[in-house]
């Protein structure tokens, strides 16, 4: 007798099967881009829309040695002025007075708080001195002679 039994799946192997989505179908409304019709410029256009190549100061792929009065003018950096508003000012201002404001007031919090823990340290302390000075005379009162006793009361 034959018996017939499947053959092991090894579970590291890849999928023998693809799924594949199904194409899309066209658009509901196309709408046309529209487009002016072509124009041939003249050649002041053309050089008014030119923008020259850039001058890189990482890269130079054909070894070119670049002055460095071009670089700069690259650049674009002395192009630009350098002005600080006003506001900027009065910003730094208020920002100062409000760092020493709010040092002021940690300052302050932190003394309260140091007064409040003396003072109830010295409540804590106040009342084991009582309790002390009541443990004294209660343990007075018991090694005196019960004579001794009957007269203070």
């Amino acid at each position: 007798v034959i018996q017939m039994v499947p053959a092991q799946l090894d579970p590291m192997m890849p999928p023998k099967h693809k799924h594949e989505k199904a194409p899309r179908g066209p658009a509901e409304d196309f709408v046309p881009v529209l487009q002016a019709p072509n124009e041939k410029l003249t050649k002041e256009e053309r050089a008014a829309w030119n923008i020259p190549a850039c001058i890189s100061n990482w890269k130079n792929t054909r070894g070119y040695t670049i002055p460095l009065d071009k670089r700069l003018a690259a650049d674009g950096r002395h192009l630009q002025e350098h002005t600080i508003n006003s506001n900027f000012a009065t910003l730094s201002e208020s920002l100062y007075v409000a760092e020493r404001q709010a040092r002021q007031e940690v300052r302050m919090r932190a003394q309260v708080q140091k007064k409040l823990a003396l003072s109830e340290k010295e409540q804590r302390e106040e009342e084991l001195r009582k309790l002390a000075n009541q443990v004294r005379m209660e343990r007075q009162n018991q090694n005196q002679p019960p004579q001794q006793q009957q007269q203070q009361q």
